[in-house]
């Protein structure tokens, strides 16, 4: 073998490694250098040939750290033309530690190798990171077959560590020249030489471990971060900071970086690394304090601590602007880390001793660490060799520390709850006669609670009774003068009274809903309903009182379901209250009231309701409190605008008892915006607003001035299958000359002062129908010559049952509708009994000119006096009057014979349902509310009294709708009663039967009378009317006729016995 060139002999190696051992004092080295040169020359017999690695084995990796050949750089940096030029001047690595400390300069190492194996594919490694440059140049033969330019710095790295890839040829020997070069660390070059397959099974489980270093880092910072926000412990959040510069450490010192710096690390990055240590070590201080609690735990230990957090960022600020050498930095980072985990471990064990039961995992996890870190840090100084222990001690400290830090935080955990639950413990037996003498006095406060709740209810139903009395013949007696013909003034005077006495109505109501509220008694009645009926009922209240104060109302109607389920009272006291305060807000401008709906599955229909104004608006501030009883948004609009600030409380409670929404937007100075969302059963999938065969193919021509009212109209007539034409000018008018099947010509109340010049060409549009709508004065009041050019007249807006006005003759109804209803009624004898002698004169007003028979009394004792003697079909019982009150004069008339069975109906003021219930079993049938309306006063006699001729109508033995109304709706009682009469009904069939045929007439009156009292309640009409007749002829004496009855009352009994047992 030749031998390439001379080395040193063995016996100098003493020398080289005192050489090397002084490498980083340069002065120094450089007098060592002429000296091995000069001895050099004195032993030149005695030089050996360079070792050449062979390569034969490529399932083994090769370790050519022992056969290294280094040559230091002086004062220029060295090519690779120069280092192949100085070949002889290289000098042989005395140890396997390739180790060769901080240096300012570069260096070169040579090796050579030759590949005697099958495998030609060769990956040459050195298994540090932290180099900054690392060259690899392949020579042969003198020449450069190969190089790759590598380190953190450089672009071409593609792996964690430098790696030169080379294809080697057969036998023929090559060297390697590496230049190396790291201002951030060591010079340290663990070179080593695999096959390619090898190497790439070597990278995939590297990659994998540290795969699963990085994903147990990660869970452990994601678990204890979870953590954290549950129990708001500082240690846990310290310690996910810990872990998180953990990673970002062994990212960078891993080798990883290439992965975000493609380019390479930038330099002031490369030069600055140590910092990641500071960073280090002071997530680990700080963790330490927080799990410790070293103020605490170790007092002693504390200030430390402190001191040595202050130094490391002083450390880091030295670091950062470059104050020291690089191997000053590195070593004063090593040296303040290395103190610092010491003084971490210090605290831990005084904080084991004072009886920290968690420090000794602690204590344990330090220990591994400090292990770790020194056995990294004295690799790194060259006192350890570098090989994989050395290199991934420290990672496997970490992670293990890691772990030992997660079973500490747990252990804290568990001592704290521990102690908490202790202390708790004890202040629960320390507290227990107070929490009972408390409780004590809660339960006494809880029933001075219920009695005021009571009294103010007593009150209350009280004020309610003694408001709505008066109430009652103020209404009603305004109502019929409404009907008088009386002059314009007194018009207006009676108007004003109803008025007066409907707000003051509605003040009441709103007092008694909110006490409902507060009680919790609110509810709700669904039952089926008409959306449209019920909209155009508001839309025609609500606009002619906003046309009154000059203020257009737009209706903006969506198709919806002829029929929806709810409670059809308490939407229309919604609407009212929110367009009503709309109208009191708004003193220009329009009120637009939106109305659309959804149907959603299960057959639920979401009625979507928006009321728009454009009022003075609401602030940001005022909004909270707007919703807040009794209160406006401040006392100028309790001055300016009258009200008790009950409505929207009493509005957004009523909303949401029927399932529903209701939002606010506003704008002070603009408007508001109140939105209502409720979701109610779809009876019908019929529509109300669909194609009609009335207005398809219409051509209609709308003049509208106002925008909002005039897109409203035209998607109306549009949804209807009308041809739309929309007109906002007169300009544009003039050029329309189609023939068009209706003009609806618009004259609104905001463009009073060009009313005429629209009508004077309004008459000259040619149409078959023009109809002309207006919203402030009547114009054929003005002017009645206009009757003649226009088909009609109709206030704005457009609804669904104008327009069908418009294509529809319809008979006209009765001047007085009501009246003809009262003519209606059943030729039947009522007593009413009430001491108001208005309310009495009220219904005499009412019924005198109708069938019915009334008499009248302002006591309950002369009312049970006429039930001695006479017999009555209906009995109106005031239920609070002085002396003997509605109840006792109730169950004194149920023990009179000739009125036992007569339905008693109390005429009440109070508005509680409790107080409803209490009537009703007292002994009362039925109740009317105060201020008694007239028709539920109709409907009322009409569903207790039937003038019925025997035969006239054939009435069905079992009304199960009948049943329903007795009970309230109820069906659980309405089966519950009628179950309970039929078990009944074999004895009381067999008792008439027995008593028929021994004559006994008055034992059979009292049994017919049970009879035909327990029929009112269970839903069975003509046993009820078979009863009645019965008791009738059994009271006046008239055999013959029991005769006839009490057979058809049995046959009858039995056929509901065999029914009501198919039903059950």
């Amino acid at each position: 073998m030749n031998v390439p060139f001379n080395i040193r002999p063995k016996n100098n190696k003493t020398l080289i490694q005192m050489v090397v051992k002084v490498q980083n004092n340069m002065a120094t080295f450089r007098a060592f250098s002429l000296l091995f040169i000069l001895l050099a020359g004195f032993w030149p017999s005695c030089s050996n040939a360079q070792h050449i690695e062979q390569l034969f084995d490529e399932h083994n990796t090769l370790d050519l750290s022992d056969s290294l050949y280094f040559l230091f750089e002086t004062d220029y940096q060295l090519t690779i033309g120069d280092v192949s030029r100085r070949r002889n001047d290289f000098l042989m690595h005395p140890h396997g530690n390739p180790n060769f400390g901080f240096r300012n300069n570069g260096m070169w190492l040579l090796t050579s190798v030759a590949n005697v194996s099958n495998d030609k594919d060769w990956v040459f490694s050195i298994n540090f990171s932290q180099l900054d440059s690392v060259d690899f140049y392949l020579v042969q033969n003198g020449k450069v077959i190969n190089q790759s330019h590598q380190g953190k710095t450089q672009k071409e790295q593609r792996f964690r560590v430098p790696t030169f890839r080379v294809e080697l040829p057969n036998s023929d020997p090559v060297d390697l020249y590496i230049r190396i070069e790291s201002h951030s660390s060591s010079l340290i070059a663990p070179l080593r030489i695999q096959a390619e397959p090898l190497h790439s099974s070597y990278f995939q489980m590297d990659s994998l471990l540290w795969g699963f270093f990085y994903g147990g880092l990660l869970i452990l910072a994601i678990y204890n971060l979870a953590l954290f926000f549950g129990v708001k412990e500082k240690s846990l959040l310290a310690y996910v900071g810990y872990i998180l510069a953990v990673i970002l450490w062994q990212f960078v010192w891993g080798g990883h970086t290439h992965l975000l710096f493609t380019q390479g690390i930038p330099t002031w990055l490369a030069g600055h690394s140590e910092l990641i240590f500071v960073i280090i070590g002071i997530s680990s201080g700080l963790f330490t304090m927080t799990f410790l609690e070293t103020e605490k735990h170790s007092p002693t230990a504390h200030p430390i601590i402190s001191l040595l957090l202050v130094c490391q960022a002083l450390t880091g600020l030295v670091c950062f602007v470059d104050l020291l050498p690089s191997i000053w930095k590195n070593n004063l980072v090593y040296g303040v880390g290395l103190v610092a985990i010491l003084s971490y471990i210090y605290a831990g064990v005084e904080a084991f001793l004072n009886n920290f039961k968690p420090a000794r995992y602690f204590i344990f996890a330090w220990g591994m660490l400090a292990t770790g870190a020194i056995v990294g840090m004295l690799s790194l100084l060259g006192v350890l060799p570098s090989n994989d222990f050395t290199t991934y001690c420290f990672q496997v400290g970490v992670f293990l520390e890691a772990g030992l830090f997660s079973f500490a935080l747990m252990e804290k955990s568990r001592g704290q709850l521990e102690s908490e639950v202790e202390q708790a413990t004890n202040d629960l037996r320390n507290n227990v006669e107070l929490i009972e003498e408390q409780n004590a006095r809660l339960d006494i406060a809880r029933k001075d609670a219920i009695k005021a709740s009571n009294v103010k209810s007593q009150f209350l139903a009280n004020m309610s009774h003694e408001i709505r009395t008066p109430l009652n013949a103020i209404l009603g007696f305004s109502k019929e003068l409404n009907n008088a013909i009386l002059p314009t003034d007194q018009q207006e005077q009676v108007r004003i009274v109803s008025t007066a006495a409907e707000n003051l109505l509605t003040i009441v109501n709103d007092v008694l809903d909110f006490s409902k509220i507060e009680a919790g008694k609110l509810q709700i009645n669904n039952q089926p309903f008409s959306p449209n009926k019920l909209l155009e009922e508001m839309v025609t209240i609500m606009a002619k009182s906003s046309h009154s104060k000059r203020i257009e109302f737009v209706f903006d109607l969506k198709p919806l379901p002829e029929k929806l389920i709810g409670d059809v009272f308490r939407i229309k006291q919604v609407l009212n209250n929110l367009l009503s305060n709309a109208l009191k807000f708004t003193s220009s401008g329009t009120i637009t009231f939106s109305v659309n709906g959804r149907s959603l599955p299960h057959g639920i229909h979401e009625l979507n309701i928006t009321v728009e104004d454009t009022g003075i608006g609401i602030s940001r501030q005022d909004r909270k409190k707007l919703f807040n009883a009794f209160s406006q948004v401040d006392d100028a609009l309790n001055r300016n605008y009258q009200g008790t600030g009950l409505g929207l409380v009493i509005s957004r409670e009523l909303v949401r008892l029927m399932n529903g929404d209701l939002t606010l937007k506003s704008a002070l100075g603009q408007g508001s915006t109140f939105s209502v969302s409720l979701r109610m059963n779809q009876l019908s999938q019929k529509y109300s607003l669909t194609s009609s065969e009335d207005w398809k193919e219409k051509n209609v021509v709308i003049f509208d001035p106002i925008p909002s009212t005039r897109r409203s109209s035209a998607n109306m007539l549009s949804i209807l299958g009308a041809k739309v034409t929309s007109v906002e000018s007169l300009e544009y008018l003039a050029t329309l000359s189609d023939q068009y099947d209706f003009f609806m010509a618009t004259v609104p109340v905001s463009k009073m002062a060009l009313r005429d010049t629209y009508l004077s060409r309004f008459v000259q549009f040619p149409a078959k129908k023009r109809v002309l709508w207006y919203s402030g004065p009547e114009p054929f009041a003005q002017y009645p010559s206009l009757s003649q050019h226009f088909h009609s007249q109709i206030r704005m807006p457009i609804t669904l049952t104008k327009l069908d006005s418009l294509v529809n003759q319809h008979t006209t109804p009765a001047k007085n509708a009501m009246q003809e209803k009262i003519s209606t009624l059943p030729n039947v004898k009522v007593l009413a009994v009430d001491d108001m002698e208005m309310n009495l004169k009220l219904l005499h007003t009412w019924l005198d000119q109708s069938p019915v028979e009334l008499i009248t009394t302002i006591s309950g004792q002369d009312a049970v006096n006429q039930c001695q003697t006479q017999e009555f079909d209906l009995i109106l019982m005031d239920v609070q009057m002085p002396g003997m009150d509605g109840i006792q004069a109730t169950r004194e008339i149920r023990k009179s014979p000739v009125n036992m069975g007569t339905p008693i109906i109390a005429v009440t003021a109070h508005a509680f349902k409790e107080e409803q219930e209490r009537l009703l079993a007292s002994g009362m049938d039925d109740y009317l509310p105060k201020p008694i309306e007239v028709e539920l006063l109709i409907n009322l006699i009409k569903s207790w009294c039937h003038s019925i001729e025997p035969g006239e109508i054939e009435l069905p033995s079992v009304d199960w709708q009948l049943a329903l109304k007795r009970a309230n709706q109820n069906q659980e009682t309405a089966k519950e009663m009628l179950e309970g009469f039929i078990t009944l009904l074999p004895e009381a069939i067999d008792t008439l039967s027995a008593l028929w045929e021994e004559q006994d007439y008055n034992k059979l009156k009292t049994e017919v009378h049970k009879l035909h009292g327990a029929c009112c309640y269970t839903g069975l009409p003509r046993m009820q009317h078979l009863a009645h007749e019965a008791e009738s002829a059994l009271k006046l004496g008239q055999h013959k006729l029991v005769d006839e009855h009490l057979p058809a009352l049995i046959a009858e009994a039995k056929k509901v016995l065999r029914e009501g047992i198919t039903r059950a």
